[in-house]
């Protein structure tokens, strides 16, 4: 979606949307609507162009909450009544929408419209008995006994028991703030992060004061693409409803974490401190203070917040946090024997919570590349390529790979520079598309079983193909277009080359190099996400065998396939940018462009980059970070890191 431009009031919002319509283009209009009611939560009109919206694409589901606020905001209003039954009739709800007409014609008697409609949808006999309007008869007593049966499914974990039982609620007590909020937080939890936003504006129309749940709807738009200015804006209305509340101002400083620019969450802590938010007993306050002076260049103070951090208690996962922020400022300050010590104990804590006690398997992606390698050497040694046609598919299409870490969010924002190309960032385009037409693989991305692959392996590359242009082409939010190059950046798929080839033989892979040991310091020291992927990169151990597979595996495929590869050094990247893009942009049938020299204007107009390099890209070129292992070369000494520098001397 294209962005919105920054407007002053919820009118200009209202116009905005209006002529994001007449454009057709209906996602920015809601968008456009949304921002409307960031401003007046409200606002009827807002909601039933939004609830009408949907409605028109066929999402009655979705347009529901939108539909029944405008007619909670306006009583007796035709239009909205009839859009409204018109949603409920398409969620398959007869009856009741029968008995929404019936009421509303019995208060407007002399309108044609309603008149009309509910002849259409005639209400049957027994339906007043069980229905007050689209209202369900229920005692109050029994609605509340409902509400505490799915408030406990979500509080147990169990999402899809919490949505399936809060859903019906919205019939029954269809003002309750307490209904809207839970299907609102067990449609995030369920990754439907759209319809739950459309449940929380419903929520905060009903109380607007409420900063619990204009926190709910600064995450949800901030999980958005293309929204974060408006999150931004949203997290200042809950700062602003609930100025002392530590919980909320630990979130808000999470939040602003994540931006390139350091002041704002240095400004938010620092006021937060002279309002006389009790620091002293909030560790992850104190977590967050010294991560942002950390960022402003204050290491002494923010040395001494986390110590004052870790002298507090804490669950083992909080602690892991302040452990990775310690070894961050030790590291600044050349205190490298004292960052390694803080950064092991950082990664041996995740390592306790989301593997040892938690639901992370280190093993599932090694042992997916091992199998990926065997049936690549299987093919080998037959000597017959599995690529059948090598001119099938579009030669438009790009990966960018490397291991983490090597500089793929650098070369991500020099290419994306140039004009004609669109990079999808950091998306499982390719795992979705596989698990499109061969069903089995769920979760996260490096889950897998042989019979899996197996069944993979016999799949129809034109199929799996058309699944993934069909993705593609879903994230890059546009058609694709055959004048630009599109750009899978996800640097694991590097361990999918063989499959990727095989789907899409022309498509070129930029494989990003990065001298081995500085990989792995660089890894070693990220607080990653935890999943199975990244539960790799926790020990020189692991991210050594790691290193080792991805890399053998590649060099074979290479080696055999004889694919389109353009290898870019970290190094020589940051020695001559435009000598080491030059020959990429003409691999992918481009002419290098002065603009992508000044890649770093363009990260900086990004806002935030969701990847661990993002302060780095906004900078012009340096070489701090080149050889950054000798700083480390006490710990890169022993078994643990061999093929590491087997690599490396390689």
């Amino acid at each position: 979606m294209s962005e919105i431009p920054v407007i002053a009031t919820a009118a200009d919002f209202m116009r905005e949307g209006q002529a994001r319509l007449a454009a057709g283009s209906p996602g920015p209009a809601c968008i456009a609507f949304c921002q409307a009611l960031d401003l007046e939560p409200r606002l009827a009109a807002a909601h039933y162009n939004l609830g009408a919206v949907l409605l028109m694409a066929g999402r009655a589901g979705d347009s529901l909450p939108g539909l029944m606020t405008a007619a909670m905001l306006q009583p007796g209003h035709a239009q909205i009544t009839i859009a409204l039954a018109r949603s409920i009739l398409e969620n398959g709800e007869r009856e009741r929408a029968a008995s929404l007409l019936a009421q509303a014609c019995r208060a407007l008697p002399e309108n044609a419209a309603l008149r009309a409609a509910a002849a259409q949808c005639p209400l049957a006999q027994v339906a007043p008995e069980k229905l007050d309007g689209f209202v369900s008869r229920v005692s109050p007593e029994a609605g509340n006994a409902r509400i505490a049966e799915a408030t406990a499914s979500f509080t147990a974990g169990r999402f899809d028991a919490a949505f399936a039982q809060a859903s019906p609620l919205v019939w029954i007590a269809p003002q309750s703030m307490a209904v809207w909020t839970l299907l609102a937080e067990a449609s995030r939890a369920l990754g439907r992060g759209e319809y739950a936003e459309f449940c929380v504006r419903r929520a905060l129309a009903i109380t607007p004061s409420d900063a619990q749940a204009w926190a709910l709807l600064a995450r949800l738009v901030g999980a958005a693409e293309g929204r974060l200015p408006e999150a931004e804006r949203i997290w200042a209305r809950v700062l602003e409803l609930a100025p002392h509340n530590p919980d909320l101002i630990a979130e808000a400083a999470a939040f602003h974490d994540k931006s390139l620019d350091p002041a704002p969450m240095l400004a938010l802590l620092e006021k937060a401190q002279a309002d006389g938010v009790d620091f002293a007993n909030r560790p992850d306050l104190l977590d967050a203070l010294a991560r942002a002076l950390l960022r402003a260049g204050r290491l002494d103070e923010a040395r001494a917040m986390i110590r004052q951090s870790l002298d507090l208690p804490g669950e083992p996962d909080q602690i892991r946090s302040r452990q990775f922020t310690l070894g961050a400022i030790e590291d600044k300050r050349g205190r490298y024997h004292q960052a390694h010590a803080a950064f092991v104990a950082g990664n041996r804590l995740r390592e306790t919570v989301w593997e040892d006690e938690g639901p992370c398997d280190h093993t599932m992606i090694t042992r997916r590349i091992e199998s990926l390698h065997r049936r690549l050497n299987t093919e080998i040694t037959s000597g017959q390529s599995v690529v059948s046609d090598a001119d099938a598919g579009p030669g438009n299409i790009a990966f960018l790979v490397g291991f983490p870490r090597s500089g793929t969010t650098l070369l991500d924002t020099i290419l994306r520079s140039h004009s004609r190309v669109r990079i999808v960032e950091e998306q499982r385009v390719l795992g979705d598309a596989l698990r499109r037409v061969v069903d089995g693989m769920s979760g996260d991305e490096s889950n897998f079983t042989e019979d899996w692959l197996d069944r993979l392996e016999d799949s129809d590359p034109a199929a799996l193909r058309a699944s993934y242009l069909e993705k593609m082409a879903h994230h890059a939010g546009e058609r694709l277009d055959e004048n630009r190059v599109y750009i899978d950046k996800l640097p694991l798929n590097m361990n999918w080359a063989p499959m990727i080839h095989k789907i899409l033989p022309r498509a070129v892979f930029i494989l990003a190099r990065r001298h081995p040991l500085d990989v792995a310091i660089s890894n070693l020291v990220q607080d990653f996400k935890p999943n199975n992927a990244m539960l790799n990169m926790t020990s020189l151990a692991r991210i050594d065998r790691l290193y080792d597979l991805s890399f053998s595996l590649w060099q074979d495929f290479e080696t055999w396939r004889r694919p389109r590869v353009a290898h870019v050094s970290y190094e020589a990247l940051v020695d001559d940018l435009e000598a080491s893009v030059t020959p990429v942009m003409r691999k992918l049938g481009l002419e290098f462009e002065p603009a992508q020299a000044r890649f770093f204007e363009t990260a900086r107009q990004r806002g935030r980059i969701n990847t661990p390099s993002a302060n780095q890209v906004t900078q012009a070129l340096y070489t701090t970070s080149r050889e950054r292992w000798r700083n480390y070369a006490f710990a890169l000494e022993g078994e643990d890191s061999a093929a590491l520098r087997a690599w490396a001397d390689h």
